[in-house]
């Protein structure tokens, strides 16, 4: 390949307590009227952070772009992402996922599967906010997640938005929320849901249908 026409770009930012390490093989865009002078195609792009307590989030991607003007990634094609804290690791599957460098936020607008070793949840859009109160959440609409629970089988439950809380181990349903175990369903505006407890811990407006 044409050393002029490509190179290997490996760059840390370090934003607040964040160092954010980007790695591809950059190209000069195909198309440069349509693209900011401050805008760097890639291809074959790997995103990481790396945060407190040893929280790492990593993507990759067939290809992508960085603008510097809102410095903003965006990650394009079979983007495969993997979060991890605690020891834990969360997997993550998209087809587009962008990241504003300076609040740290991360969000998807496609279709996401979101995977970890007993929960799964699939949504149309997905959001990772970084907050100093609750440590990591992450935002997903329309979705839907299942989980196994070692006592009573398979729950399920679907929502507008979903949120998940991770250091406690938490989903908040809002939304024509609904959640399914065995002949139990209930719907309601609002439920919060302990995953580790396999349990609904509080819900609002709630209409409970026992099916025999």
């Amino acid at each position: 390949m044409n050393k002029f026409n490509s190179f290997y770009c490996q760059k840390y930012l370090f934003i607040g307590f964040f160092v954010i390490t980007l790695s591809s093989n950059t190209f000069p865009s195909a198309n440069p009227s349509f693209v900011s002078n401050n805008t760097i195609e890639l291809k074959t792009s790997s995103y990481e952070t790396y945060g407190l307590n040893d929280e790492k989030l990593f993507f990759k991607s067939k290809e992508g772009n960085i603008n510097l003007d809102n410095q903003e990634i965006n990650l394009i094609g079979e983007v495969e992402g993997k979060f991890i804290i605690d020891g834990e690791t969360f997997n993550i599957k998209t087809e587009s996922i962008s990241g504003n460098l300076l609040d740290k936020s991360i969000f998807s607008k496609e279709k996401v599967l979101f995977e970890t070793k007993e929960l799964e949840i699939v949504s149309s859009s997905m959001e990772i906010i970084q907050t100093t109160k609750e440590g990591t959440k992450i935002l997903f609409g329309n979705a839907n997640f299942n989980k196994i629970n070692t006592r009573t089988g398979m729950q399920k439950g679907k929502a507008n938005k979903i949120e998940l809380i991770l250091s406690k181990d938490l989903i908040f349903m809002q939304g024509k929320a609904e959640f399914h175990e065995g002949n139990m369903k209930v719907i309601s505006d609002e439920i919060h849901y302990d995953i580790s407890e396999g349990r609904i811990l509080r819900s609002v407006n709630a209409k409970i249908i026992n099916s025999l």
